[in-house]
């Protein structure tokens, strides 16, 4: 069936296209809006600025397909195949990609602000300068399955509030993008590239952060406890009243990190490296810290409770106020 057909019978009032073999067609720019293509073969289809809005595209096959600047807003595209088409601009606000296959997708720019896209994947897909605020990823037992966001490109993406709970980010590149009041508890962020991120009120507790790049970022009041931080560069990272308690920093770089008030109530440190950082009133209680570098720091007024100083090096730093390990105030 060809695009000037598929016009035609819409304008007379049909808008059923289910199951139809539409590979290929020529759709650019034509309005659609509501139609049924659920089921439908649309491999290699053009919907460049398609109004393509509340279309039914459930189970559709678009590999391939083009629906740059489309819109396609509270669009139906649940378990769609969208590997490596180009959605470049495109508007998905409210879209339903519920265990959708977007796999290599272009996702540039795209709005996809509150899009249900619990169970969908995204393993390699292009997503810079994304807007993405309320999207929801959730990894829910036994509904949908983890979504995939591995090696995903997120540089500059609009993240905020969006619920990541248990998604996997392996080695995801989120440099520059907005996660403020993110939900990413549980997920899996190993090796991902988080510089320069804002993850400001962010929630990360039990998420597995080894080997991630967080230098510069602006974690300030963010909820890390129990997380996974071994070998995570942070350095000149902003954790301004973080809570951090439990976490594994175990050789973390925290070089010139800012740490004032943040809770690391028995947080390992050991072999960390916190070379002029800011701990100001910074409570360690019980914390380990074997071998933790502590040269040129600041302590000042931080709490060190029953922490074992013998084999951390603390040349330089400077200790006014702070609770020392016996309970004496150190002068």
């Amino acid at each position: 069936m060809s695009g000037g057909e598929i016009l035609r019978r819409y304008a007379a009032g049909d808008t059923d296209f289910h199951g139809i073999n539409l590979k290929g067609v020529q759709l650019n720019g034509a309005d659609l809006i509501g139609a049924n293509f659920s089921g439908a073969d649309l491999q290699g289809a053009d919907f460049v600025l398609a109004f393509l809005n509340r279309v039914n595209l459930q189970r559709a096959n678009l590999i391939t397909a083009r629906l740059s600047g489309a819109y396609l807003t509270q669009a139906n595209l649940q378990s769609v195949k969208m590997a490596d088409v180009d959605l470049h601009g495109a508007n998905l606000q409210n879209a339903d990609f519920r265990q959708a296959n977007l796999e290599l997708a272009s996702l540039i720019d795209a709005n996809l602000s509150g899009a249900d896209m619990r169970g969908v994947n995204l393993q390699g897909a292009d997503l810079r300068g994304a807007y993405m605020r309320g999207a929801n990823l959730r990894h829910e037992k036994r509904a949908y399955k983890i979504a995939n966001l591995r090696g995903v490109n997120l540089r500059g993406a609009d993240l905020r509030g969006v619920d990541l709970t248990g998604a996997d980010l392996t080695k995801a590149d989120l440099r520059g993008a907005n996660l403020s009041e993110v939900l990413l508890r549980g997920a899996k962020l190993t090796k991902a590239n988080l510089a320069q991120t804002i993850l400001d009120g962010a929630f990360l507790t039990e998420s597995n952060l080894a080997g991630v790049n967080l230098s510069g970022a602006s974690l300030i009041n963010a909820k890390i406890q129990r997380a996974g931080l071994m070998d995570t560069r942070l350095n000149e990272a902003n954790l301004t009243g973080a809570v951090m308690a439990d976490v594994k920093l175990g050789k973390a770089q925290l070089i010139k990190a800012n740490l004032t008030q943040v809770n690391l109530v028995r947080a390992d440190l050991s072999r960390a490296n916190l070379s002029q950082a800011n701990l100001t009133k910074a409570d360690l209680t019980d914390a380990y810290l074997a071998k933790a570098n502590f040269r040129n720091s600041s302590l000042n007024d931080s709490i060190l409770t029953r922490v074992e100083l013998s084999t951390a090096n603390l040349s330089g730093a400077q200790m006014q106020g702070a609770v020392m390990p016996n309970g004496d105030i150190h002068g």
